[in-house]
């Protein structure tokens, strides 16, 4: 039996969290985001729970993994590439051996 696991999706807006539910629940992305919102609207009338849409989306889009098999364009991959510094391979299978000037050993 294959479980379903919740991942973030590469086709997601920001981040890819409501995409990820929404693949993960078999419903559009945009039925999900349209429910995150309504929840936001609502948690802004009461003061103390302004943040908590934000924190829990922030919280899911750090701590859902990406799934596996795919390339990402989202905002975390967009952001990681400014802090890397250009990756250099090392070779370790190299021999090294004279060449005389016509190339020739």
């Amino acid at each position: 039996m294959n479980k379903k696991k919740l991942y973030r999706s590469n086709n997601g807006v920001i981040c890819g969290v409501c995409a990820g539910i929404g693949e993960f629940l078999n419903v559009s992305p945009w039925v999900i985001r349209t429910i995150f919102l309504v929840i936001a609207f609502v948690c802004k009338l009461v003061p103390l729970l302004v943040y908590v849409p934000i924190l829990l989306y922030l919280g899911l889009a750090i701590f859902l993994p990406k799934h596996p098999h795919e390339k990402y364009n989202d905002v975390f991959t967009f952001l990681n590439s400014f802090g890397e510094k250009e990756k250099r391979r090392q070779v370790t299978d190299a021999k090294e051996r004279d060449i005389d000037n016509k190339g020739e050993k």
